[in-house]
Parts: C-alpha cells; structure tokens; sequence
C-alpha cells in the first residue's frame, strides 16, 4: 500500500488513457502513434474490465513491459462505472467495476508494454453452464498493445494535467471511439 501510494504521489502530469471498449470492441481502434511521447510524471493508464457486464465471468488482465524502470509498474485503480440515466424494461444488476492500471513515467528512456485480457480459466464453467461440448476455440484473450513509450524529462514548472483519451484518431478529453464518418455517394 505504502509503494502505491508513493508511484501516486509522483503522478503530477498529464494521463493519457486507453480503454479496452474502443481497442477492443467491435472493429476495434487503431493504437497511438509510435512511441507515444509523455513527461516524467505524467502517466500511461490502460482501463479494462473485471467481469463481463453480468458479472458472471471475471477476466484477468496480466501486464507485459521490457523496461520497469521507466515506467512503473502498474498501479490499480478500481473506477466505479457511471450508472445509465435511462430506465432499462430488464434488471442487469449493477455495472462492473472498471480497473485502470496506471504506469506512471518515472525517468527518461523507452518502455514497450502491452495488456493482455482472457477469461479463457473460466472455460469450464462457461461450457457448463452453456452446456457447450468444447471450450471456445477463439477470442478467450484480447491484447491491447503493443504501445511504445517514450519518457522525456519535463521541463519548466509542472502544471497538473488533464485526463485525455485515445478515440482511435487523436487523445481526447471524452472516453469512447471517434464517431464514423459517413461516405457521401
């Protein structure tokens, strides 16, 4: 906890932050330009689910990084979901919790890192009570990354940053994928 606390306390610049619902979801999002580049103190987070939107199969999300010395090791932030303002006809029970894992940019250097995410050790229960005869042959792990960065020493007085997000196309300060343009014909 006292380690946590201390990775927190040197996260004094800007995040930047991707989540699992624009990589992953549907087509999927292209990655930041390589690297992406960020100041000491700013801070890389990667959000990703704990449990499908049930809660009824948790995944597991294991961090891979070349360098632990540029970047942190990942810090948890458990993020409570915004609830829906509208009146759903069907109970879903409440929304997951989101985990942002956050690398905070300790020194200058470069550091490739990905997130893989799998629910593939709860196949047997899945195929119980799906009453599947074979596990499922594809899509039991998603990968976001790989995302290289590169840590530049902050220069001047350190302003606290904001909170942006990748859309697929540029950081943003809304979370979510960059709406399609529609072709003209």
């Amino acid at each position: 906890l006292e380690e946590r606390d201390l990775l927190l306390s040197k996260r004094v610049g800007q995040c930047w932050g991707l989540d699992w619902e624009t990589q992953l979801v549907g087509e999927g999002m292209l990655l930041p330009p390589r690297p992406l580049v960020i100041k000491t103190g700013d801070s890389m987070v990667i959000e990703v689910p704990q449990s499908d939107d049930n809660g009824e199969y948790r995944y597991v999300s294991s961090v891979y990084m070349d360098r632990n010395d540029i970047l942190s090791k990942p810090v948890d932030e458990n993020i409570e979901p915004k609830k829906s303002k509208k009146k759903k006809k069907k109970a879903t029970g409440e929304p997951d919790p989101l985990l942002q894992l956050s690398f905070v940019a300790l020194k200058e250097g470069k550091c490739v890192l990905f997130v893989d995410m799998s629910w593939e050790d709860q196949e047997e229960k899945l195929t119980t009570t799906k009453t599947l005869a074979t596990p499922v042959s594809v899509n039991s792990v998603a990968r976001i990354g790989p995302i290289e960065v590169e840590v530049e020493k902050q220069t001047g007085k350190v302003e606290k940053g904001t909170f942006v997000w990748w859309n697929g196309e540029k950081w943003s300060n809304k979370k979510g994928p960059a709406k399609r343009k529609k072709k003209k014909r």
